[in-house]
Protein backbone atom coordinates (compact mmCIF):
# COMPACT_ATOMS: atom_id res chain seq x y z
CA UNK A 1 0.00 0.00 0.00
CA UNK A 2 1.60 3.66 -0.94
CA UNK A 3 2.24 6.10 1.82
CA UNK A 4 -0.60 8.74 2.20
CA UNK A 5 0.06 12.38 1.24
CA UNK A 6 0.39 14.19 4.53
CA UNK A 7 -1.84 17.37 4.35
CA UNK A 8 0.14 20.91 5.30
CA UNK A 9 -1.93 22.98 7.64
CA UNK A 10 -3.44 26.32 7.27
CA UNK A 11 -2.69 28.79 9.93
CA UNK A 12 -6.56 29.66 10.39
CA UNK A 13 -8.30 26.72 8.72
CA UNK A 14 -11.20 26.50 7.25
CA UNK A 15 -12.97 23.37 8.45
CA UNK A 16 -13.40 20.47 6.20
CA UNK A 17 -11.98 22.71 2.85
CA UNK A 18 -8.63 21.77 1.29
CA UNK A 19 -6.71 22.65 -1.88
CA UNK A 20 -5.27 20.31 -3.85
CA UNK A 21 -2.72 20.06 -6.49
CA UNK A 22 -2.25 18.12 -9.15
CA UNK A 23 1.06 16.58 -10.73
CA UNK A 24 2.30 18.64 -13.46
CA UNK A 25 1.29 15.69 -16.04
CA UNK A 26 -2.39 15.41 -14.68
CA UNK A 27 -4.84 17.39 -16.77
CA UNK A 28 -7.46 18.32 -14.56
CA UNK A 29 -9.99 16.67 -16.71
CA UNK A 30 -7.86 13.46 -16.86
CA UNK A 31 -8.48 13.46 -12.77
CA UNK A 32 -12.04 14.49 -12.62
CA UNK A 33 -13.24 12.21 -14.93
CA UNK A 34 -12.12 9.47 -12.41
CA UNK A 35 -12.48 11.07 -9.21
CA UNK A 36 -15.47 13.31 -9.21
CA UNK A 37 -17.11 10.06 -9.64
CA UNK A 38 -16.53 9.17 -5.72
CA UNK A 39 -16.59 12.67 -4.54
CA UNK A 40 -20.21 13.24 -6.29
CA UNK A 41 -21.85 10.74 -4.34
CA UNK A 42 -20.78 11.66 -1.13
CA UNK A 43 -21.02 14.70 1.41
CA UNK A 44 -17.97 16.12 -0.24
CA UNK A 45 -17.60 18.51 -3.27
CA UNK A 46 -15.75 20.45 -5.42
CA UNK A 47 -15.96 24.34 -5.09
CA UNK A 48 -12.72 25.78 -7.23
CA UNK A 49 -11.32 24.64 -10.28
CA UNK A 50 -7.56 26.43 -9.88
CA UNK A 51 -6.39 26.33 -13.19
CA UNK A 52 -3.13 28.87 -12.48
CA UNK A 53 -1.77 25.61 -10.15
CA UNK A 54 -3.44 22.68 -11.98
CA UNK A 55 -6.11 21.85 -8.65
CA UNK A 56 -9.01 22.48 -7.43
CA UNK A 57 -10.37 23.29 -4.12
CA UNK A 58 -13.53 22.07 -2.68
CA UNK A 59 -15.12 20.04 0.70
CA UNK A 60 -13.98 16.84 1.66
CA UNK A 61 -15.35 14.63 4.30
CA UNK A 62 -12.54 12.09 6.15
CA UNK A 63 -12.83 9.32 3.73
CA UNK A 64 -12.87 11.07 1.07
CA UNK A 65 -9.95 13.20 1.98
CA UNK A 66 -7.76 9.90 2.88
CA UNK A 67 -8.64 9.27 -0.66
CA UNK A 68 -7.05 11.91 -2.23
CA UNK A 69 -3.70 11.27 0.16
CA UNK A 70 -3.51 7.76 -1.50
CA UNK A 71 -4.26 9.44 -5.20
CA UNK A 72 -0.73 9.15 -6.78
CA UNK A 73 -1.89 11.62 -9.21
CA UNK A 74 -1.95 14.16 -6.51
CA UNK A 75 0.99 16.35 -5.93
CA UNK A 76 -0.06 17.82 -2.30
CA UNK A 77 -3.24 18.82 -0.52
CA UNK A 78 -3.30 21.52 2.17
CA UNK A 79 -6.45 23.04 4.09
CA UNK A 80 -8.01 25.68 2.82
CA UNK A 81 -7.56 29.18 5.05
CA UNK A 82 -9.21 31.92 6.16
CA UNK A 83 -7.23 35.35 4.86
CA UNK A 84 -7.30 38.63 6.44
CA UNK A 85 -5.51 41.17 3.79
CA UNK A 86 -5.12 44.34 6.68
CA UNK A 87 -6.88 45.30 9.88
CA UNK A 88 -9.33 48.83 10.08
CA UNK A 89 -6.75 52.20 11.20
CA UNK A 90 -8.14 54.86 12.30
CA UNK A 91 -5.99 58.12 12.53
CA UNK A 92 -6.46 61.72 13.74
CA UNK A 93 -5.36 64.76 11.44
CA UNK A 94 -2.69 66.17 12.75
CA UNK A 95 -4.06 69.65 14.50
CA UNK A 96 -0.98 72.60 12.82
CA UNK A 97 0.37 74.34 15.74
CA UNK A 98 -0.84 77.77 16.93
CA UNK A 99 2.46 79.99 14.78
CA UNK A 100 1.47 77.72 11.47
CA UNK A 101 0.72 80.79 9.23
CA UNK A 102 -1.21 77.97 6.48
CA UNK A 103 -4.56 76.63 6.53
CA UNK A 104 -5.02 73.28 8.46
CA UNK A 105 -5.52 72.02 4.86
CA UNK A 106 -1.43 72.90 3.56
CA UNK A 107 -0.40 71.33 6.87
CA UNK A 108 2.01 68.34 5.81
Amino acid sequence: MASLLAVSEAKNPAPGRYIITLKAEVTFDAHMSSAQASIASTTSNITHELGIINGYAGEFNDDDLNDLRANPEIASIEQDGICETCDVVTQSVPIPPPTYPGKLTDFP
